[in-house]
This record gives structure tokens, C-alpha cells and sequence, in this order.
């Protein structure tokens, strides 16, 4: 079945700084003043006024976000042409673009943390993560609680090489306030590491609640010891957590990816596994087994559990 001309049409006109700064963020690198290159690809140059790029080391070139899917990685031109057609995109804006300079004057520094996390676990057991989980991530550091104004937020850190905190995201335990602290480096996602540290295995999901949920449903499926296996969150639609998390784990060589059941989290699932497969990896795509993401279907699997509880009794 062909595409339609329309559809093709728009996928064509959109900017490759605009998809880049939605989808892939922290990926743009400022060089001069109308000139950017990326962190994965330092030979990749683009001119956002005209909306060029050329990747020197591969003596390669296009127009646009489309041109870059299909050239740099490496989608197929239908799969391209939907993922853009149904994306919505923040408009770019150099002054705020991703600099050598501006990454040194934003210097990133963790909100402080409360006395307390009860509002976080209240929140977060209340989403269904098991205690076991929570304590975990409490116990290591990628989780805690700050005020923020009179509310309190969890904040989900994310920690580079050495143990030292590089990102965090904070989530409301009230309302929908979420966002990224600022000066975070969204290559370091929020990861729960596998007991054995010779595991082989990661699961990839969007969001740290997604990815605990991801480690409740383990626990509580009996599939095995919940820490079987390595759980990363890559803060959204990503791609640089997985790179910098394979490289500092080479015995990993099966990746599970746990994305939204959306038309975004399946066309990035799409991207990821072919990427992957490219470079040796067993590539696995589990969707949740109800719902949009893995925290609705925990929510489901736990009421199933205590509504077939109250039935015996």
C-alpha cells in the first residue's frame, strides 16, 4: 500500500533540529554559529538555516529529519515517513541549543532532599511498586523526595561510571508537574542494576516508574529474583543512555525493550532493535501486556490479584 503524497509531503518539511531536540535530546552540539554536529556523531554536520547535513566520515548528506532517519539511522523510508507524520515537536531555538559553553555555566546540581521520602513511597505504592523495589532504589540513591514550593516531588537520579549523580528527573507526588533538572546529561538514565554484575541481560523502558513497575511485576510474577536482570529508564524517547550503558557493561548482549504501547514507543522500539541487531545484539520487543505502559499494567495485574483474593475469601 503506497503513502500518500501529502503524507510524504509533510514528513519532508520537517526540520532536523526540531526532531533532533524533541526526540533525541542532548544530542545537538553547537560548533559556530550555524553549525551544529551531534554528541553520537562528531563528523555529522548540520546548517539549521538551511536545513542541511553532511556526515563527513561517511561521505553522506540530505535534507531534513527524513533524510537523516534514512541515511544516519538507517530506517526504512515508510517506517520514517509514519514516525514523523506523527510526532509533535518542540520548535528549536538556538539560544537554548546544547553547548560546550552553556553545559559548563548550567552546572548541574541535585535539588535538596527532604528528612523524609513518605510522600514519594505513599505515591509510588500507590502506583504499585512493591516495597522491596522502592527500598532498593531509596537505598542506592536514584530515588528521593524534595519540596518543591508546597508540593513534593520524587526525583530519579541517574548516575555516571563512578556512582556520582549526572541527571535527575523530578516527578510531582501530586498533580502532573514533571520535568528535568536543570544541567542534567541525558545520557546517564535511571538504572537499577542487576544483582550479578556479570548479567547479560537489560531491560529498557521509557520512564523510572515504568521501569520499577518492570522490576515489581518480576517480583511478583515469580518469574525470578527481581534484580535477575539490569532495568534502565532512558528518560524518554532516547537513544543515548543506551549507548553509554552498553559500553560500560560489554558482557550485555540481550536487550529487552519495554516501550509505551503508542505510535511513538513502537516506532522507536522499531528504530532501537534495528540499530541493536546491526551491532550483535538479541533484541527483544515485550510490550505491556495491558494498558499503554508497564505502570498501567501493574496496576491491572494487582487489582486482578486482590480482586481474586476477595473472591476466595
Amino acid at each position: 500500500m503506497r503513502l500518500p503524497a501529502e503524507n510524504i509531503k509533510a514528513a519532508r518539511e520537517v526540520q532536523l533540529v526540531d526532531f533532533l531536540n524533541t526526540y533525541r535530546p542532548g544530542e545537538l552540539v553547537r560548533k559556530s554559529r550555524d553549525e551544529y554536529c551531534t554528541k553520537s556523531h562528531s563528523s555529522l554536520r548540520i546548517t539549521p538555516s538551511k536545513n542541511l547535513f553532511h556526515w563527513c566520515s561517511q561521505s553522506k548528506g540530505g535534507r531534513g529529519a527524513l533524510d537523516y532517519l534514512l541515511t544516519v539511522e538507517g530506517m526504512s523510508f515508510r517506517s520514517a515517513v509514519m514516525l514523523l507524520n506523527e510526532m509533535k515537536l518542540v520548535p528549536f531555538q538556538q539560544a537554548r541549543a546544547a553547548t560546550v559553553e552553556s553545559s559548563r555555566t548550567h552546572d548541574f546540581t541535585l535539588p535538596r532532599p527532604d528528612k523524609n521520602c513518605e510522600a514519594v513511597a505513599a505515591y509510588l505504592m500507590h502506583r504499585g511498586i512493591s516495597p522491596k523495589v522502592l527500598r532498593y532504589c531509596l537505598n542506592e540513591g536514584i530515588l528521593y523526595q524534595t519540596t518543591r514550593g508546597s508540593y513534593r516531588n520524587c526525583v530519579f537520579v541517574g548516575k555516571d561510571e563512578g556512582g556520582v549523580p549526572r541527571s535527575a528527573f523530578q516527578r510531582g507526588c501530586q498533580g502532573t508537574y514533571r520535568g528535568d533538572v536543570t544541567g542534567s546529561q541525558k545520557k546517564y538514565g535511571f538504572l537499577m542494576q542487576a544483582e550479578n554484575p556479570d548479567c547479560d541481560t537489560v531491560e529498557l523502558y521509557e520512564a523510572p516508574i515504568d521501569a520499577m513497575s518492570g522490576a515489581t511485576l518480576r517480583q511478583y510474577t515469580d518469574i525470578g529474583k527481581w534484580r535477575s536482570v539490569h532495568y534502565l529508564a532512558l528518560g524518554g524517547l532516547n537513544y543515548l543512555p543506551i549507548d553509554y550503558f552498553l559500553q560500560q557493561h560489554p558482557q550485555v548482549k540481550n536487550v529487552v525493550l519495554c516501550f509505551d504501547r503508542d505510535e511513538p514507543g513502537l516506532r522507536f522500539a522499531e528504530t532501537v532493535a534495528q540499530r541493536l541487531a546491526e551491532r550483535g545484539f538479541n533484541v527483544e520487543k515485550r510490550l505491556p501486556a495491558v494498558g499503554k505502559d508497564y505502570n498501567e499494567s501493574l496496576v491491572w495485574y494487582k487489582s486482578k490479584i486482590e480482586k481474586q483474593r476477595g473472591e476466595r475469601v
